[in-house]
């Protein structure tokens, strides 16, 4: 196991693991290494999303969905992380199995795309996820991460830190659904789930192939709404970190007309030709 300590403009540094090239979160640095050999079922489910995308609340969501009951016992997302869980951990969970991941197609076990393994891209509009991700930094504790958003923001934006680029998560995935037009993949924004709950987890209904009453699927969305979700999960170790603020449109709170300016010419150099528009507002 490698320890690397990320410096930010300001200095800062944050600490995270290193394997084979990849900047990776707190966990078991063995489940990356041998995950492109774990066994997949076809009829399982695999969300993809880039750290502070909206994955864990969509996971609720298709959890109860797969359930068809809101009394089951609460989601593990952490114990199905493939990126740092080992295969132990999910190896014997019932079919359909919910898994998710952060990483990239060619990282993942090659039977993702034989075995036409059903993926959900989670998409998130890059500034909120920038502040998302430094708050959450900044919260725990095997980062030991202080520095200023001023200083973060930067070096984020080009890939320095946990996970690597978000343009280049993003390009990749986009360029996945491009190369196989077959393959079953659902793309979902975030900005979309927070405007419609219930349209979107219509969405999830029909992809799944659940057949679900609009009764239903409305109360899953009201018992997973983002107030409701931080009370039912704040006294779970991931509870008390990942459920901040859950806005669309927070990033306004924290970039400067500079830093913002910065972006957007950095997104143009990045993302221009792909076909995908993001919402920065729900009023967008």
């Amino acid at each position: 196991m490698n320890v690397v300590r990320i410096v930010d403009d300001g200095g800062d540094g944050a600490s995270f693991l290193e394997a084979d090239g990849e900047v990776l979160p707190n966990g078991d640095i063995n489940a990356f290494r041998h995950l492109t050999g774990v066994n997949v079922r076809s009829d399982d489910i695999l969300v993809s999303a880039y750290p502070k995308s909206g994955s864990h609340w969509l996971m609720e969501i298709i959890h109860f969905l797969l359930a068809g009951s809101l009394e089951v016992n609460d989601l593990q997302k952490m114990a199905t992380m493939i990126d740092s869980s080992p295969e132990t951990s999910y190896r014997d969970l019932p079919s359909p199995r919910l898994l998710n991941t952060h990483l990239r197609l060619e990282q993942l076990p090659a039977d993702v795309l034989k075995k036409k393994v059903k993926l959900i891209c989670v998409l998130r509009n890059p500034m909120d996820v920038a502040v998302s991700y430094y708050n959450f930094l900044r919260v725990l504790a095997f980062t030991d991460y202080n520095g200023k958003w001023g200083n973060f923001f930067r070096p984020y934006f080009n890939g320095k830190f946990c996970y690597g680029s978000w343009f280049d998560h993003t390009r990749h995935w986009e360029e996945v659904k491009r190369d196989n037009p077959d393959h079953p993949i659902l793309t979902l924004f975030y900005e979309d789930f927070k405007e419609n709950p219930m349209r979107e987890a219509i969405k999830l209904r029909h992809f799944l192939g659940v057949d679900r009453s609009d009764d239903f699927v409305k109360q899953i969305c009201e018992y997973c709404d983002f107030k409701s979700m931080r009370k039912r999960k704040a006294t779970t170790e991931m509870g008390k970190y990942s459920f901040r603020k859950g806005e669309v449109g927070d990033w306004k709170n924290w970039f400067t007309v500079a830093q913002k300016e910065w972006f957007d010419q950095l997104y143009q150099e990045k993302m221009a030709d792909l076909p995908i528009k993001f919402r920065y507002t729900l009023n967008d």
